[in-house]
């Protein structure tokens, strides 16, 4: 994916003014909802500060050694911590190993860069450890924190960084970068409304896959509804692909039938495209009703 996205650049050029003055802080926490390129900005910026020779827009040559080796996985002064396995947490070990990292001389005199992301996958011990490094930032060390849920942070973490805040960019910026990218099957406008104005994330919905399985829990969720489907049956469904996604939806769906419920015509639904639906689904369950499976789905 092209590193530079276009509602990126006044967040960028924010970064460069700040490293031309030499305050660039030891921690930055870059935050924002799913889908709009946190971690291509994050990678952006640990392949420029290891760069020999950045461009004036302060981005990477791609020419360098370090442009070399960062795109080759084996930059020695950059060091990507995950999770093991996806939906487990970062360990301490992972964050002891990172500060000794941290703390050895640049090979090549420069920046030392640690990325962690999903930051907010931390476990207890493994925040802990990470703010010991937080609270003695060694002189040439720069930790890029990546997540969507800054709020499961430690306030301890999170006060040591200077956050850097992503937010949807305006409709038009976003239909314009998105529409050559569809298929044209699905509007633009649509996705967008959808995934939440988070581009990435409705780039992914015009992929299908997503959108498909989107569609299929709309027919089950309807199903249950009429008695036509029995709920544990429908559980095997909502248990395949993406399980935070589709729960993003069912919070989605339930919030938009609580405006219904408010106002028939709501100034805004997270699904406009299926106002028909919600609207048949709102008819058929009372207010507290709605509440009650709102909370349990923010809950799981």
């Amino acid at each position: 994916m092209d590193e530079r996205l276009p509602w990126h650049e006044r967040l960028w050029r924010q970064l460069q003014q700040r490293l031309a003055a030499g305050r660039l802080p030891h921690a930055l926490l870059l935050a924002g909802r799913v889908g709009l390129g946190k971690l291509v900005f994050a990678r952006r910026l640990a392949r420029a500060l290891l760069c020999e020779k950045r461009t004036d827009e302060g981005d990477a040559c791609g020419c360098c050694r370090g442009c070399r080796l960062f795109r080759a996985g084996s930059h020695p002064d950059f060091s990507a911590v995950r999770p093991a396995e996806d939906g487990k947490a970062i360990k301490i070990d992972q964050i002891r190993d990172l500060r000794d990292f941290l703390g050895l001389t640049a090979q090549y005199g420069g920046y030392k860069i640690a990325l962690l992301e999903p930051a907010d996958r931390l476990n207890l011990s493994a925040a802990n450890s990470l703010l010991k490094t937080l609270e003695e930032p060694p002189g040439n060390g720069l930790l890029l924190l990546v997540t969507a849920q800054p709020a499961r942070l430690p306030a301890t973490v999170r006060s040591r960084c200077q956050t850097i805040r992503f937010d949807p960019p305006p409709l038009a910026e976003a239909i314009s970068w998105l529409a050559p990218q569809t298929n044209g099957g699905l509007k633009p406008g649509t996705l967008l409304d959808v995934a939440g104005g988070a581009p990435l994330a409705a780039l992914a919905y015009a992929g299908g896959e997503s959108w498909n399985r989107r569609r299929e829990l709309v027919e089950r969720y309807e199903q249950v509804l009429t008695g036509q489907l029995d709920p544990v049956r429908a559980v095997e469904y909502w248990l395949q692909g993406d399980l935070a996604e589709n729960l993003r939806w069912l919070i989605g769906w339930h919030t938009d039938l609580i405006r219904l419920k408010m106002d028939l015509e709501p100034p805004c639904l997270s699904s406009p495209d299926l106002r028909a639906v919600l609207r048949r689904w709102a008819k058929r369950q009372p207010a507290n009703v709605l509440f009650d499976r709102l909370d349990a789905a923010i809950r799981l």
